[in-house]
């Protein structure tokens, strides 16, 4: 007898030979439910009550065992369809409990990714080892059951093998780098953003590998993309490591030889010279550390500063709030401050400054001059700003306002 092969990472379906169905055909969600909940549950058998707690909750319903036999039956006809030889059923029942036939021939994609998973923990070599990765990531087509990942059954379920596929991608993207197999490892990278956005290890690698093989111009935009993702889309930090990348991406290489004009012209377009000076955060500690060698050699006072958005109640703000309150107050501190102070993005929720040439006083009141104006303008984003700041080059006590 053929098997029956079963996908549950990614897009379900079922197929035998070469009779297929999926989740997409106009099926009641309840009998797709009964299904995947049994396959997913297939060493086990279930009892008529879980599966009207399953499909109905704490719903009332005046016939339930009679509602969840309509379903099984639904279920049964929609099976039929993929063409078992005669006889042969895939749910089963006996004394009130209802499982997966245990006898037939079946290929589970999850239960084929937990078995690479476990064979790789106990691989003798390198090599072996990285040829189960591989053969994983290649069967992990999409997190188990996505169009119902928020199912209260799922989602737990979901999480697992989300995290099981990160672990396995990470451990694969260090080997496939450390020997340099390049292509591989972007590749890799490739399918898995389509599934996790958010994973800065991913992201480093990935950028690390376009720069090994020569795609500065490439590992710039991404690098871009990722800072802008995490920061500004997202509220979120990025790793210390994936910002250090700045040096070998968007940092300006001028290891050529180049003509002067075109030199200088490069030089004089790179600021308009209104407001203050924006820069990720890896450019602004150079800039710190010019600041702090003058300011010792000529003895003018500079002030480091660090403004925090918060909630009213001085808790985080949700990734939406965070974000548009970001956005606006970079501007107000743009325009708030002299062309040669320079800002950065700290953290999600954060913007340093640099306030050259300027005394402890009237760091100060450059300070509040900012929060009063972001209050006046900003009036309904329901936030507080907390700023911090200390002269710069000194360890010492820091002041600290609220508005």
């Amino acid at each position: 007898m053929e098997s029956l092969k079963i996908t549950m990472l990614g897009d379900f379906s079922m197929s035998y030979g070469e009779n297929v169905i999926t989740e997409q055909s106009k099926r009641s969600k309840k009998m797709w439910t009964l299904l995947q909940f049994m396959i997913a549950n297939h060493s086990r058998e279930i009892s008529q009550n879980e599966l009207i707690s399953l499909l109905w909750g704490d719903k009332d319903s005046d016939n339930p065992v009679g509602a969840l036999k309509t379903s099984l039956h639904r279920l049964r006809a929609c099976l039929d369809s993929l063409g078992l030889p005669e006889g042969v059923e895939i749910i089963v029942n006996s004394m009130g409990t209802y499982s997966l036939n245990s006898r037939l021939n079946c290929e589970i994609d999850f239960d084929e990714f937990d078995l690479l998973y476990k064979k790789s923990t106990i691989a003798q070599s390198e090599k072996e080892k990285t040829t189960l990765y591989l053969q994983a990531i290649d069967l992990y087509k999409g997190d188990f059951l996505h169009r119902s990942r928020s199912d209260s059954w799922v989602t737990p379920i979901n999480n697992y093998y989300h995290s099981l596929y990160l672990r396995i991608v990470h451990d694969t993207v260090e080997i496939l780098y450390r020997h340099k197999r390049y292509n591989e490892l972007i590749n890799i990278c490739r399918r898995a953003f389509e599934i996790e956005k958010l994973d800065d290890r991913i992201h480093l690698y990935y950028v690390k590998a376009l720069l090994d093989i020569g795609e500065k111009s490439a590992a710039k935009q991404h690098y871009t993309y990722v800072m802008d993702l995490f920061y500004n889309r997202n509220g979120i930090n990025p790793s210390p490591e994936f910002v250090a990348l700045y040096e070998h991406t968007v940092k300006d290489d001028n290891a050529y030889n180049a003509d002067f004009g075109i030199l200088k012209g490069q030089l004089d377009s790179i600021d308009d010279g209104i407001g203050a000076y924006y820069c990720e955060f890896a450019f602004f500690k150079h800039v710190y550390q010019l600041e702090i060698r003058d300011a010792v050699r000529s003895g003018r006072p500079t002030n480091l500063c660090l403004i925090t958005a918060v909630s009213k109640s001085q808790d985080d703000l949700e990734t939406k709030q965070l974000n548009r309150v970001m956005t606006k107050l970079s501007d107000c501190i743009s325009s708030s401050l002299r062309s040669r102070d320079v800002f950065s993005r700290y953290g999600a929720s954060q913007y340093v400054l640099l306030l050259t040439n300027t005394t402890k006083e009237q760091a100060e009141m450059v300070l509040d001059r900012i929060l009063k104006r972001f209050k006046r303008d900003n009036p309904k984003l329901g936030c507080t700003l907390l700023y911090k700041f200390d002269k710069a080059g000194r360890p010492s006590k820091p002041i600290q306002e609220a508005q």
